[in-house]
């Protein structure tokens, strides 16, 4: 199949300013907007505070022919302050092998020994890249990685990843401030060592639709953006997707309103049966804002007609609070009033279970 891509997601962990960054500068051949610290605070603070994703591809291993398919490699730069655990663990869950970058003149360090924690947990393979060796000086740079090879393996004796690759290279030769001229050493063979570890991950077209959310964040005009790794199933544009953390989706949710009040326990009823006014029959899921408002999932879905109604009245909330429909010309005529949707909570009488929670009788 010509133009076939097939991906797999690298991680670039290791101690703070361990040079990943510019590791995966160099490396990639194509950036998303999420790469190389483009958040404002990154570049003012110089550590990466987020995920960020670039990619570079070649030619399948195991193609039949030169062309026919490309293996896309994903690099997941994570951070490295320990302050940012969490967000190096959400990196580390959807990676199919894991870089671990060490400084080469300072060695294992504290972060270092934590995401090769973390990547034991996570992943089947490491590579090592000893990072900085511009640093060394050139007539004993060769035993300073040596020493350094050595000091590796013995860190990685009691770890699943005992005899793990090693590699020096110099990801930005002379620092973050020396020229873009200076090219970087080592990179080609570490593509080709990355080439020779990287293992297909199984992915099943034909299951259900499974994605890893891998990033999300807003871009201007645009609102929310996620990305992600399909692990199973396939999508197409303009699908519905379920989000199973908000157990929220456009045909199978509304937000109710002006049932409880703004100081309610809204918890107490989650999971109580309620009825919409249109016929459909829904579940407290949760509180949505601070306001008394809640998210009532609908099992059944929204009927066509429920779905007309609350789309116009949103979009008649929406004018009013700009404004636009505020004030009527004298003549003009006058809109069809909101249909409102109503819900109903509905009880033969009150039961409290052993946990001391509401529930209804039937």
């Amino acid at each position: 199949m010509a133009g076939r891509r097939v991906n797999v997601n690298v991680g670039v962990l290791g101690h703070i300013d361990s040079g990943k960054t510019a590791l995966a500068r160099a490396l990639s051949t194509t950036a998303s907007t999420a790469a190389f610290d483009k958040h404002p605070q990154s570049r003012e603070r110089g550590i990466t505070l987020d995920l960020g994703f670039s990619c570079f591809a070649v030619p399948l291993p195991g193609a039949a022919e030169p062309g026919e398919a490309l293996l896309q490699v994903t690099l997941v730069d994570c951070p490295g302050h320990a302050s940012l655990i969490r967000t190096i663990i959400g990196g580390a869950q959807i990676i199919d092998l894991m870089m671990l970058v060490i400084d080469v003149t300072k060695g294992m360090q504290t972060q270092s020994a934590e995401c090769l924690v973390i990547g034991q947990i996570a992943c089947q393979k490491l590579i090592v890249v000893l990072n900085k060796i511009d640093l060394l000086a050139e007539g004993k740079r060769q035993t300073a990685i040596d020493r350094m090879t050595k000091k590796m393996q013995k860190t990685l004796e009691n770890t699943k990843f005992r005899g793990a690759p090693i590699i020096p290279v110099a990801a930005k030769p002379g620092g973050p401030e020396a020229p873009e001229t200076e090219a970087p050493q080592g990179i080609s063979e570490l593509i080709e060592l990355l080439k020779s570890q990287i293992s297909i991950p199984t992915r099943d077209p034909s299951g259900p639709f499974l994605m890893s959310v891998d990033h999300c964040f807003s871009i201007k005009g645009q609102g929310t953006v996620m990305t992600g790794t399909i692990l199973s199933g396939s999508i197409s544009l303009g699908d519905s997707v379920e989000i199973p953390a908000l157990k929220a989706m456009d045909d199978y949710s509304v937000i109710g309103r002006s049932l409880f009040k703004k100081e309610t326990n809204i918890q107490l009823f989650v999971g109580l049966k309620v009825h919409l006014s249109t016929g459909e029959l829904g579940v407290i899921d949760s509180a949505f804002g601070q306001s008394g408002k809640f998210k009532v999932h609908i099992p059944g879905g929204l009927t066509p007609e429920s779905k007309k109604i609350l789309t116009t009245a949103i979009k008649k909330r929406s004018r009013a609070g700009h404004g636009e429909a505020a004030k009527q010309e004298e003549g003009a005529e006058r809109p069809e009033p909101t249909q409102h949707v109503g819900l109903s909570l509905s009880f033969k009488r009150y039961v409290f279970d052993t946990h001391k929670r509401m529930v209804q009788s039937s």
